[in-house]
């Protein structure tokens, strides 16, 4: 079973797929840790940057197209169209996703499209295989409301954390100054006790 972290927001641009990449690396890096990277979004931004031009998970069934390692990251890609987000779904494709999910994973990570809902059936296929949710909502000043209301519909998450970003971030600024940094220093036992929260935690990292 894994620690997930799922990164999220209500808008475009905000810099959930360079959070996701950045910290991925990191885990990978620092903490020696076996990560699966999943580019959810819709447009595979994150997927076509670091150079993973292969098809997505969702648009076939040939693994080997779809999860790739670069930078010792293994990337997950599910998309290489946009489709009906939450309408493009089989059992066969979400069978090829559990089966890559069961793989001993140490962190699964999860760059998400813009409003995803947590009952989406990538998540709910991500929540089966995690001992840990962790879910990473980022927002500008006016978007916070709407964000912190958005984190709270998220019910089977452990812990919600609502980064405010006022500016272009320093990745790894968030990582070692805010709980990320605090999250990947405990292990699991201390994270409950001591960081899971009932409401939403707001940080301001401008």
């Amino acid at each position: 079973m894994s620690i997930s972290i799922f990164i999220l927001s209500l808008k475009g641009g905000i810099g959930k797929s360079r959070l996701s990449y950045e910290l991925s690396k990191y885990i990978s890096e620092k903490k020696l840790k076996r990560v699966l990277l999943i580019d959810n979004d819709s447009l595979s931004t994150l997927s076509n940057v670091l150079g993973h031009y292969g098809d997505g998970l969702l648009d076939g069934f040939d693994l080997r197209s779809s999860l790739k390692e670069i930078d010792g990251i293994f990337i997950l890609k599910l998309r290489n169209r946009v489709h009906l987000l939450d309408k493009f779904y089989d059992n066969e494709r979400l069978n090829q996703l559990k089966l890559i999910l069961s793989k001993n994973w140490d962190y699964i990570i999860v760059d998400n499209y813009v409003g995803i809902q947590e009952e989406n059936p990538i998540i709910k296929a991500v929540y089966e295989f995690s001992q840990l949710k962790i879910g990473i909502f980022l927002s500008d000043d006016l978007s916070l409301d709407s964000t912190t209301e958005y984190s709270n519909s998220w019910n089977h998450i452990d812990s919600k954390h609502v980064i405010l970003v006022n500016k272009v971030f320093d990745s790894s600024n968030i990582i070692d100054r805010t709980i990320i940094n605090a999250i990947l220093n405990r292990n699991v036992n201390d994270y409950v006790k001591g960081f899971n929260v009932k409401r939403t935690n707001r940080i301001d990292i401008s």
